[in-house]
């Protein structure tokens, strides 16, 4: 593509159909959300006790292991990172084990959560969009705000949701400028119309109360939250990385590879209860009763969930990692407070979250806009500065590999050329 201006009616043009992919991907998330609650309560209502996890999760692998035998494993959160930058599209057909192996994990205990899934729906909805209005020149942008509203949209963060899917994939940050205005745009579509459709009840929001008006300490407990993070992150980075070599050095069948990690979920979460589930609905426990676990307790729930996020990744079951991160920094914050006398025990569990994930994935700016989201604006200033902290004070340790920066020139072309 060669270089050229964008023409106002043009770009404001690709703004409307930035809208029309939103709405469409919030309809999907809409019905994914409400089918999930529905089985998730159904299903456990009647088992309660936690040693149901074991054989719940050790099926759910058979499940999901016979969906991708029939099919296909469309791969992890690195190989659509890779796939946006080799070929810049989410073709549909990814949809058909992606769906129903998340509804599964969602309900079986993976520490995986839901906008893993619909960043996939949204991609393949943006490329699809791309085709659908003859814009195939745009077909790498409008698929990439499709990931930033599938994410957004699923999770209630439609600010933070949009940036990720502009930093994530990027060695340095924001590189797909062209790109924030109609991510943004497609994520408050698909974000308005899931509040239309279902309501606000759907999102989760973590219970912060407690947090008082911003003193000058408080930015220096975040900033120690945010140094506090960065061997945390660093050491589940290596254990993700062990866990996925082992998988690979087993060599074994999709469908026993699924059930393994199934067992290793169910176990865990028998166990060590707090590790089962993606983190969504188990926040608020963990800021009510969280401090009742102590200082061993809270480390030894922090390594079986990065040992369940590792196991559900490389076991072939689909999510996103997002939401588990925050929360493992959440416990790392929690740590801290117990261990460090006059640490707010709220402030230190917020600015966690943003800077755990800060480390692990390199996006300062959307990690601190979904904690903040999420909590309904609690202590937007400590937590912006945790999370910038780890970011720039950890070392180079990609998460992901597959990060590159963009390959095309800066004044890549939305639309096609002619006049």
């Amino acid at each position: 593509m060669g270089p050229a201006q964008f023409s106002e009616r043009k770009f404001h043009h690709m703004l409307v159909v930035a809208a029309i992919l939103g709405i469409g991907v919030g309809v999907v998330a809409t019905g994914f959300r409400i089918v999930w609650l529905a089985v998730k309560e159904f299903l456990w209502a009647s088992l309660s006790a936690t040693y149901w996890r074991v054989p719940v999760s050790i099926a759910a692998g058979i499940l999901i292991g016979a969906i991708l035998y029939s099919t296909f494993y469309p791969g992890a959160l690195s190989a659509l990172v890779q796939q946006f930058h080799t070929e810049g599209r989410v073709e549909l057909e990814e949809n058909i084990p992606i769906i129903p192996v998340g509804l599964i994990g969602l309900v079986a205990g993976q520490n995986a959560g839901p906008e893993g899934v619909m960043s996939i729906v949204g991609g393949s909805f943006g490329t699809y969009t791309a085709e659908l209005f003859s814009l195939e020149n745009s077909t790498k942008l409008l698929t990439l705000a499709g990931m930033g509203a599938g994410f957004g949209t699923i999770l209630g963060a439609p600010i933070g949701g949009a940036l990720l899917w502009l930093e994530l994939p990027h060695e340095r940050g924001l590189e797909y400028y062209e790109a924030i205005i109609p991510t943004l745009i497609a994520s408050f579509a698909g974000y308005l119309t899931e509040v239309t459709l279902g309501g606000m009840h759907l999102f989760p929001t973590w219970q912060t109360a407690s947090i008082t008006p911003l003193m000058p300490v408080d930015l220096g407990w975040a900033l120690l939250v945010g140094l506090v993070c960065i061997p945390f992150g660093l050491v589940y980075t290596r254990s993700f990385s062990v866990i996925g070599r082992l998988f690979r050095q087993a060599s074994v069948a999709v469908y026993i590879r699924t059930t393994i990690a199934g067992a290793i979920i169910g176990v865990l979460g028998w166990l060590v209860p707090l590790s089962y589930f993606y983190g969504g609905a188990k926040m608020n426990e963990l800021i009510q009763n969280g401090a009742a676990l102590g200082v061993d307790g809270l480390l030894l729930t922090l390594g079986a969930i990065m040992i369940a996020a590792g196991a559900t990744i490389h076991g072939n079951w689909i999510g996103g990692l997002i939401i588990p991160h925050m929360f493992m920094g959440a416990v790392v914050g929690l740590v801290a407070a117990l261990v460090v006398p006059g640490l707010p025990p709220v402030l230190a569990m917020l600015s966690g979250m943003a800077a755990f994930n800060s480390v692990v994935t390199g996006t300062p700016l959307s990690s601190a806009l979904i904690a903040i989201a999420l909590t309904d604006g609690a202590s937007i200033t400590p937590v912006f500065l945790a999370s910038l902290v780890a970011f720039a004070a950890s070392p180079a340790v990609p998460f992901i590999e597959e990060v590159a920066p963009r390959s095309e020139s800066s004044n890549i072309i939305p639309f096609d050329e002619d006049r």
